[in-house]
């Protein structure tokens, strides 16, 4: 909804979003002894898997979801093209049966904290060169968190289901743009906010949450098949931030994400609200403060920290951002803006997380929330590949 305008005149200034080059995104090593130390990659650049209509049967949400992670997955800038290759013809599912198959299996009580695994005959290949890939999904995922022993997987794009947001389930369509980014030959990846880490790729806008490709993929697949000829712009901007790693016992490394912050003008961050934890599988869902949300003040210098990303065709692309204050959670151009920028997005795999100065309006009223935000590409110039990525929020409370 829009607020009274605040602040009228807005300053144009030019930022690099990156200082220097480096390289976060990494390739499957094979391992075996005939093929150790060789990288995995696709001589046809083309992932077309057939679904189990047994286990995903053709109209169901899993179906729905599944389809549209294929289909945001060949949104990606290179050559790799992702293709959905229809219903499988009942002929069964299995792996080393000469085509990519993706389907549901409960893969037992020992594996219950895996949501989904790929398998590829690249790992038996002496060239390390795929031309098969099977991902399965485990409908045994069952972290401890409630409701119990129930499969913990979610089709929708409701916020306050999935558990990065309180609620208790994953998100199916990320998990399986997870596995995608392994078929193509991507490995896990510890060092940035990243679709190959072991937590969600996420954007949130009121009440839905959707998964995204994102800068670290995007740079991987172009740097493995090339940039395609059709390829189109895509940045982003997101309230998660990379949180450091965890080593898994393959010897990869997954990413962890939190929440970005709100900080004074001595880089101080700010008292919450309430008592905001980000949520775990293990824990319980969380139903009181399952976001982050500060207090402020009116007229209050502050520093709003957000992560960008570009993982379209063109580096640096240049871009104007629109920081907001609103009073609901939908960031959109008929809230009041604050400031505006032209940031330089530059793709080199790894995004960027900084903070924006900003000054909180006085006309907010004390005890109201409010919501914080930003829209990259505010002026609508770009034609981008993923349009739903371009805007997000954090909440404050006026003291």
């Amino acid at each position: 909804m829009r607020l009274t305008s605040y602040l009228t005149a807005c300053f144009a200034l030019l930022f690099c979003l990156h200082n220097t080059d480096c390289v976060a995104w990494e390739q499957i090593t094979c391992k075996l002894a005939k093929n150790q130390g060789n990288k995995k990659r696709w001589l046809t650049h083309e992932y077309k898997p057939v679904i189990d209509p047994v286990s995903i049967p053709e109209g169901s949400p899993q179906h729905a979801a599944l389809l549209q992670a294929i289909k945001q997955m060949n949104l990606n800038p290179s050559r790799f093209r992702y293709v959905s290759g229809g219903m499988d013809n009942v002929d069964g599912v299995g792996v080393a049966n000469g085509e990519s198959e993706i389907w549901m299996k409960d893969l037992g009580a020992d594996r219950s904290h895996i949501s989904a695994t790929e398998q590829s005959d690249a790992d038996y290949s002496s060239s390390c060169t795929a031309t098969e890939s099977d991902i399965i999904i485990n409908s045994h995922y069952r972290p401890a968190r409630e409701p119990v022993n129930i499969n913990k997987i979610d089709y929708s794009t409701t916020k306050s289901q999935m558990f990065e947001y309180g609620g208790s389930y994953g998100v199916f369509r990320s998990i399986v743009m997870h596995e995608m980014g392994h078929a193509a030959g991507l490995q896990h990846e510890g060092d940035s906010l990243n679709l190959m880490g072991g937590d969600y790729l996420l954007v949130a806008q009121g009440d839905t949450v959707n998964p995204y490709i994102g800068e670290d993929a995007a740079s991987g697949l172009i740097a493995l098949y090339g940039l395609a000829d059709n390829a189109q712009e895509d940045i982003s901007v997101s309230h998660w931030r990379y949180g450091g790693k965890k080593a898994l016992g393959d010897g990869s490394f997954f990413s962890i994400h939190q929440r970005s912050r709100i900080f004074d003008s001595a880089n101080k961050e700010l008292d919450k609200h309430c008592p905001y934890v980000k949520p775990d599988l293990s824990g319980a869902p969380i139903s009181s403060c399952p976001e982050p949300v500060y207090k402020v003040t009116p007229g209050q210098a502050v520093k709003l920290e957000l992560s960008y990303e570009n993982a379209g065709k063109t580096t640096p692309l240049h871009a104007i951002v629109n920081y907001y204050v609103s009073d609901d959670a939908v960031i959109d151009i008929s809230d009041t803006v604050l400031a505006t920028k032209t940031l330089a997005f530059k793709r080199d795999s790894t995004p960027a997380t900084f903070s924006t100065d900003l000054v909180v309006p006085k006309a907010l009223i004390s005890g109201k929330p409010y919501w914080l935000g930003c829209i990259v590409d505010a002026n609508n110039q770009l034609a981008e590949s993923f349009e739903t990525n371009n805007a997000t929020y954090i909440g404050i409370v006026v003291k």
